[in-house]
């Protein structure tokens, strides 16, 4: 099955623009998204912003400069993992996220990025945050990749990931042709569904790590709250 993507590069008129929001609890706080060459990192900084936080770059000249990292990414795993490793982000990256008190959230192919092996275009080094591996989305003779639009998503009543319940049921923003598999059913912590068969829409580490499959910065006020509820439950 050949997959292909088109990415255009997504301004302010592509978004739902929130209604006017209060955020005193995470204003300002600092979060770094890593700029390692593939993703719209544009439209994630707007979004942070509009949430109130202070968002800056990371890529692999400077320093973090948070405790909060988010991971984006739009395309294919291989390519992303090469530039991983040949800027040696990867290695910043695990090292960050030994500290307990660090946060590292991935998004799209960011959240795949962070499982230990990528099976897009062959076989290739992930992260290793999360235990598991990606695949395609669907084998499936007659199903049209990527899976682009809004799914309702479904959260999983685990104790560590109550305070996402109110979500249940939320319809977020998709466009991916390959999904994610934990090792672990307990790192299992969202999904909903393509062609009536489940995948994996967020998945955690259980401590520190958390990856959507979905595009928050790209579903309006949901996807807002959605990513504020993180950032506000961790820096707790």
């Amino acid at each position: 099955m050949v997959v292909s993507y088109k990415v255009k590069k997504l301004g302010d008129n592509d978004y739902k623009f929130c209604k006017k929001r209060s955020m005193v609890s995470v204003l300002k706080k600092k979060i770094t998204i890593i700029d390692y060459g593939m993703g719209n990192i544009e439209s994630l900084k707007n979004a942070i912003c509009k949430i109130g936080c202070d968002p800056n770059f990371y890529s692999e000249n400077n320093l973090i400069k948070s405790n909060i990292i988010i991971i984006p990414g739009v395309g294919a795993f291989n390519r992303a993992s090469e530039l991983l490793s040949k800027k040696k982000i990867n290695e910043k990256i695990i090292q960050f996220s030994n500290d307990k008190n660090n946060i590292v959230i991935g998004i799209c192919l960011g959240m795949q990025l962070l499982f230990e092996m990528g099976m897009e275009n062959g076989q290739h080094q992930g992260l290793g945050l999360i235990k598991g591996n990606t695949d395609i989305l669907s084998k499936d003779d007659g199903v049209r990749l990527p899976n682009v639009g809004w799914l309702k998503t479904e959260i999983a009543q685990t104790e560590n990931f109550k305070f996402l319940s109110k979500f249940n049921q939320e319809k977020f923003y998709y466009i991916h042709s390959f999904k994610t598999n934990p090792q672990n059913e307990t790192e299992r912590i969202g999904h909903a569904y393509f062609n009536n068969k489940k995948f994996c829409s967020i998945a955690s580490n259980n401590h520190n790590v958390i990856g959507t499959q979905f595009h928050p910065e790209k579903s309006g006020e949901i996807g807002l709250e959605f990513l504020e509820t993180i950032i506000k439950h961790f820096q707790n």
